[in-house]
């Protein structure tokens, strides 16, 4: 009698006792800080299906654009940290800190994974003079204006690039920025600017474009342009590994077990066949990472920008 009381006991105990409930348990909010039809924005829809898939919940992509993706990423902080709501980061929140005021403290945003990387191409105009980065280099430290280059604005990736590029290489150039990447290459393609810094696309190397590409800020060559060098071949490969990059974070203090999961349901919609092909067809690369890597990137990211931006006093006030 005594034995049956203690197991009613301890089934009554087990009844009464929280549930621990399995992640997630809704949707999962993946915060875009830009708008729709963009590299970013395109990435995080490819990968949000299969993401819900793996979950056995919907990931719904969310667009918060503004203040170079600052405000999805306050949102963000300001969402409980339960793993439900996830930031799809990229090269703007790791020059953020540098540039503007956050509005929270950057430990908040927890890296979870890196998905991609987008190489930097130094480009010039078809006609122009320079057949190679050494001799542009050389242009630049012989002019004593030196050369310029175009943006698609101040702080973009456009302008932190060549800041960098022209300081390890001893050059002088200046910025002329414009309203957008679109009009920066208008103004490469109309001769009125001397070079610039810009994601790779397979135009480049079409026939009759009026863009010749110099060189790609990696140690390698680029397999979408066989033809031009690394930035290596041209020696001056100190620090001029040059990307853009897409990844995943969520708030600080996040579960564990939804980082985990996070971490497998990205990894499984990167590893989907025609996932891959669409986002090399955007000339993105994917990346193998895991959640300690993509820390240590993003360090060294808020790092070696922030020491561009001191350095060349950039402001976007």
């Amino acid at each position: 009698m005594i034995q049956r009381r203690m197991l009613l006991a301890a089934a009554a105990a087990t009844l009464a006792a929280p549930r621990a409930m399995a992640w997630p348990d809704r949707q999962v909010r993946l915060l875009v800080g830009f708008a729709p039809g963009g590299a970013v924005d395109t990435v995080a829809r490819l990968i949000a299906g299969p993401m819900g898939e793996t979950l056995g919940q919907s990931v719904v992509v969310e667009n918060r654009p503004g203040a170079s993706a600052n405000i999805a990423a306050a949102a963000l902080v300001s969402s409980p940290a339960d793993g439900h709501t996830v930031l799809m980061g990229a090269f703007a929140h790791g020059v953020n800190p540098s540039l503007i005021n956050l509005g929270y403290d950057l430990r908040e945003l927890k890296p979870v994974l890196q998905l991609t990387r987008v190489p930097t191409v130094l480009i010039v105009h078809k006609d122009s003079p320079w057949q190679s980065a050494a001799e542009l280099v050389a242009a630049g430290k012989a002019k004593p204006e030196g050369l310029t280059y175009a943006s698609g604005g101040a702080g973009t990736a456009s302008h932190l690039a060549p800041e960098l590029f022209v300081r390890r290489v001893g050059m002088k150039a200046t910025h002329v920025p414009f309203r957008g990447g679109a009009p920066a290459m208008q103004a490469v393609m109309g001769r009125q600017v001397d070079f610039m810094c810009e994601n790779p696309q397979p135009a480049f190397m079409a026939a009759g474009s009026p863009i010749r590409p110099l060189a790609v800020f990696r140690t390698t060559r680029l397999p979408l342009f066989p033809d031009v060098p690394a930035i290596t071949e041209a020696g001056f490969g100190a620090g001029l590994t040059i990307n853009s990059w897409h990844g995943l974070f969520v708030r600080n203090g996040a579960p564990d077990e939804a980082i985990q999961r996070i971490v497998a349901a990205a990894q499984a919609a990167m590893a989907r066949p025609e996932v891959r092909t669409r986002i090399e067809s955007l000339t993105i690369e994917p990346v193998e990472s895991s959640p300690a890597a993509f820390a240590a990137f993003f360090a060294d990211q808020v790092e070696t920008w922030g020491k561009v931006v001191r350095e060349a006093g950039i402001s976007v006030q």
